[in-house]
């Protein structure tokens, strides 16, 4: 029997390793633009405290952001390119153009180990633990010189640690990963998506009339990466990791979620609860996040549709998200809907929304509210909101915050995503399906967790490598052939990309 379906569903890529201390990191992860097929992938931190192995001091490498620069008081401007809400960075090293990740999660640099990158000079090693509490040791090396081509000159950066890791089959799109050291150095950067824009500077002030007029929050180190709190719940606020290696908006971490959950089920007989179970709109168990070594375990999944998530005084409406075993963070999909400027001197990260966002229905990003005198509720009925004492907007259950923020700007945006629906991983060298929700069309359509891809439009997958190749076609309908965890092959029809 053959079973339609047509869902949402997303392609992730890799976190890079955080670096140092005892904590655990995540790789870039592959989601598609649009919406992709998905799998969530996370890279390791570093360790440089040796975790009981048996090396000598000096065979462990330290974290050092003091990488050389080969200008002064600068402020250039970089093209960038952004593909699968990756932001890649043009770099020359001698005659030839490469493409860097610029990965904030990442507290340093990361460099495959089968790159065409020449002239890699090994340092030593580290102890890593990834996002899934997987321990390895780690070569460190560093890059030959490389140049940054920028609207005035260039700037070449010299000396630059990276890590070296095993080839990850989860993209091509870029040759390494330049980490938040790049701003640990004592640089300022303004990304802005929308005009494809990368500005750097290490004049300490340039962008203080910019951050006055935008959303700024305060973020802290941990293990060399910016963490900073935003509110996902009436008075709860989530410690989450300011990530664009990671490709969705915001994900939780289920020990937050956790928390958060049961002090809200405590407080309801004090009439202060936040109506997170409200909110939850399904559980699934499988496996979601891939390793720098290795698969996650398998765990509960919590699907979450948010009223809100603010950041600061910015409030984030409609949003659809999932937990994940790793840290919260706030991805790349941020930048659909601002600009954002990093400042190391202050540990500053200021949200700029655009000026106006185009309504695209069944995407990310359908428009800023930049003066409505009601908020929207339900199915775009207006009612009139009015500010809580806790200085949330009453009016119902789904009441969206609306109105101008500072300078004028727009304090809230609709995201309006669909609901992450599943996640394929890698498993024995196969493409399985690691993680399914039963509210999703292609769980209804008969995709479950564990079902081997066989072929897709009768083209043999063979092996993780052969699905990630496929064409998926946006719009269009593919024939999926899968085997059960009980050997029973059967044939599902689903759209992959809407």
């Amino acid at each position: 029997m053959i079973t339609r379906c047509g869902f949402k569903a997303f392609l992730t890529h890799v976190t890079p390793p955080f670096r140092e201390g005892l904590g655990v990191g995540s790789l870039p992860s592959l989601w598609g633009r649009g919406w992709g097929w998905g799998l969530l992938f996370s890279l390791p931190f570093w360790g440089g405290l040796g975790w009981g192995f048996p090396l000598s001091a000096q065979q462990l490498h330290r974290y050092n952001p003091n990488f050389g620069l080969s200008a002064e008081h600068f402020c250039d401007t970089i093209s960038i390119d952004v593909e699968d809400d990756l932001i890649l960075v043009p770099v020359q090293i001698d005659d030839k153009v490469y493409r860097f990740c610029l990965d904030t999660g990442s507290s340093q640099g990361m460099v495959y180990a089968n790159s065409n990158i020449p002239d890699l000079v090994p340092l030593g090693n580290i102890i890593s633990r990834d996002a899934n509490n997987h321990v390895d040791t780690v070569q460190v090396i560093q890059l030959p010189p490389f140049t940054l081509p920028t609207n005035s000159s260039q700037l070449t950066i010299s000396g630059y640690v990276a890590s070296l890791m095993p080839r990850h089959s989860i993209s091509d799109k870029y040759d390494a990963i330049i980490g938040f050291d790049l701003f640990n150095r004592g640089i300022c950067a303004k990304i802005d998506k929308q005009r494809g824009l990368l500005i750097l500077t290490d004049e300490k002030k340039l962008f203080r009339a910019e951050e006055k007029v935008g959303y700024t929050l305060r973020y802290k180190l941990k293990w060399f990466v910016p963490y900073l709190y935003v509110s996902p719940f009436v008075r709860h606020t989530d410690e989450a990791l300011f990530d664009t290696g990671a490709p969705l908006f915001y994900t939780m971490s289920r020990e937050s979620f956790d928390e958060h959950l049961a002090s809200d089920l405590a407080n309801l007989h004090k009439n202060l609860g936040s109506g997170i179970e409200r909110q939850v709109e399904g559980r699934a168990e499988g496996h979601l996040t891939l390793g720098g070594f290795g698969l996650e375990k398998k765990d509960e999944v919590v699907f979450l549709h948010l009223d809100r998530l603010k950041w600061g005084d910015f409030a984030f409406t409609d949003l659809h998200t999932i937990t994940t075993q790793g840290a919260s963070k706030i991805g790349a999909k941020l930048l659909d809907f601002g600009s954002v400027i990093i400042n190391p001197f202050r540990k500053h990260i200021t949200f700029q929304p655009y000026p106006a966002a185009v309504p695209s229905s069944g995407e990310e990003g359908l428009g800023v509210v930049a003066n409505p005198s009601f908020a929207t509720e339900g199915k775009g009925l207006g009612v009139v909101a009015k500010p809580s004492p806790s200085g949330e907007l009453e009016g119902g259950s789904s009441s969206l915050p609306t109105g101008e923020g500072q300078g004028g700007a727009p304090s809230s945006v609709r995201v309006g995503n669909k609901q992450f629906s599943v996640a394929f991983v890698p498993y024995k060298g196969q493409a399985v399906v690691g993680l399914i929700w039963e509210g999703s069309p292609p769980y209804k359509a008969g995709m479950r967790q564990g079902d081997v891809i066989l072929q897709i439009d009768q083209r043999p997958i063979t092996s993780f490598a052969d699905f990630q190749r496929f064409g998926f076609i946006k719009g269009e309908r593919h024939r999926f052939r899968l085997r059960d965890e009980q050997g029973i092959e059967k044939i599902v029809e689903c759209i992959i990309k809407e």
